[in-house]
């Protein structure tokens, strides 16, 4: 359902799911809770420093006028057809920061909330980077070798994600929060993480069930942690076949898995005021953290030699030069989300799927 503003006057446009049209003839309809929902609402446009807000008559920031004029969503009887991504309740009122999730490329550049380069760590094996603005998952191991051979396109196999690959190359997400006004400290991260109920310790992850057959995640024996001499001191491997569960999807025909996350404990170092944003992609006290494998369905992984399954026709695109080269690549590009179960923060991860198909 959605509300209407129409000239002061509150309508609720209300129009019931196939459940509720069913509560309903059983005569057993009755609200008891609400949930509240403003995907349709782009709060970039609020930010002052954007040519697109409007001035007000009298020359002054009218920063809100762009954002009460957007429409409101019509209501739909699909469930969840509207509101993908609920606002989030808490019970305190004393929250002063709220968590987000954020991708640990560690060995590429890691950015600030304008864009700007803050660091530049030293390359973690294992951590996967994007090429380009996406993420690279090989379907066999034919496929992998003809992408390391890729000249400056794909440094190393830090670039190149695996199939079914349960010890090398995996996508880390981190959960916390991403604020400079709080040292990344163990009090911190008990103080306004654990003790305001705001930790991850759980993920919701989103695939294609077109594509996917399954999602890896860390075993509960990970670490991710300051080592000695505020070096890095992690271990996600072997990644475990996750659980595939019922809960709502956001896209239609998307599994959902369910995760463990890791303790985060990363923290800065005494005496240090930088070392730890150089292990970590939070610059805050961090909540857990996430390492991602993915394994894709049988019939995509087919070598060069083998038919090409019709997917890649489909959904996707065939004997593409992708690189510049005479290597000619199928591809079907994606998107993942992550979601903190209990933060509900969430972040969109792009991957291409690809496999060698010829010269």
């Amino acid at each position: 359902m959605s509300f209407l503003d129409n000239c002061g006057t509150i309508q609720l446009d209300a129009i019931l799911t196939d459940l509720g049209r069913k509560r309903m003839s059983q005569g057993k309809f009755e609200v008891e809770k609400f949930a509240l929902g403003d995907d349709e609402v782009d709060y970039a446009l609020f930010r002052k420093d954007k040519i697109s807000v409007a001035f007000s008559d009298d020359g002054s920031w009218d920063a809100d006028r762009r954002i009460l004029s957007q429409s409101c969503f019509e209501a739909f009887a699909e469930t969840s057809a509207v509101i993908n991504y609920g606002l989030t309740n808490f019970e305190r009122n004393d929250i002063l920061y709220l968590p987000v999730l954020k991708l640990n490329y560690k060995g590429s550049n890691s950015f600030d909330d304008n864009g700007s380069t803050v660091v530049s760590p030293a390359e973690q094996p294992g951590f996967a980077r994007p090429s380009g603005s996406m993420f690279h998952l090989s379907v066999n191991d034919e496929t992998t070798t003809k992408l390391k051979g890729e000249s400056g396109i794909f440094k190393n196999m830090n670039y190149i994600l695996e199939s079914n690959n349960t010890t090398d190359t995996k996508i880390v997400v981190e959960s916390g929060l991403n604020t400079l006004a709080l040292i990344a400290d163990q009090k911190n991260r008990e103080t306004f993480l654990l003790q305001n109920a705001l930790l991850d310790s759980y993920y919701t992850v989103y695939v294609d069930s077109r594509f996917f057959a399954q999602v890896l995640g860390p075993p509960k024996s990970a670490q991710f942690q300051t080592g000695r001499g505020g070096t890095l001191q992690e271990n996600f491997t072997p990644l475990e076949f996750s659980t595939k569960v019922s809960l709502e999807t956001v896209v239609d025909q998307f599994d959902v898995y369910l995760l463990n996350g890791i303790d985060n404990k990363v923290y800065r170092p005494d005496g240090s005021t930088s070392s730890d944003t150089k292990l970590s992609a939070i610059k805050g006290p961090r909540g857990s953290v996430l390492a991602l494998g993915f394994a894709i369905l049988n019939e995509l992984g087919g070598s060069s030699g083998a038919t090409r399954d019709q997917k890649y026709t489909t959904f996707g695109k065939t004997d593409q030069t992708v690189f510049g080269g005479s290597n000619k690549y199928d591809y079907i590009d994606t998107t993942i989300y992550v979601a903190g179960m209990t933060s509900n923060a969430r972040v969109e991860i792009p991957l291409r799927i690809i496999r060698y198909a010829g010269t």
